[in-house]
């Protein structure tokens, strides 16, 4: 048995839930009719050309902690190190973040925070020293091979 025509105040409704924005199963639910007949009206108004165009209008990808894909604004560098997202553009290394904060300043260029333990994703205040760039490569080179460097 064939569906009745919608009324012509449905067929509008339709019509301006598609326009704001509306997904065909949101207008299904406030039409209170099927998918194929709120398909057959939209075809019967839009080219497919025109319901691409309002559909992209009407899109808004969800961006920061909105969207469903948001990790906390933290990742793991391929050295293990902690990245965390400030803004869109910017970043800090967690340990570097951590040790400024511990110290209530920012960091000077030339100053390296050294994870005690090896760890580089333990960044505990207790873990953390800071040194600078050749006291650290002189602890490195201890380390793997157990002599300075010259």
């Amino acid at each position: 048995m064939a569906q009745k025509p919608l009324t012509l105040t449905k067929v509008n409704q339709i019509y301006s839930l598609f326009e704001s924005g509306a997904m065909i199963s949101e207008i299904v639910q406030k039409t209170g009719t099927n998918r194929e007949t709120i398909r057959q009206y939209l075809l019967k108004r839009y080219t497919p050309a025109q319901k691409r165009k309002l559909v992209k209008k009407n899109f808004h990808q969800l961006k920061g902690q909105d969207s469903p894909n948001w990790k906390g604004g933290r990742e793991v560098t391929k050295e293990g190190y902690i990245r965390l997202w400030l803004t869109r553009r910017e970043t800090i290394l967690e340990h570097r973040k951590i040790m400024q904060d511990h110290l209530g300043r920012k960091l000077e260029k030339f100053e390296v925070v050294h994870h005690i333990n090896g760890n580089n994703a333990d960044n505990r205040i207790e873990n953390l020293e800071l040194t600078t760039y050749s006291e650290d490569i002189r602890r490195h080179q201890l380390a793997r091979y157990g002599k300075t460097a010259s």
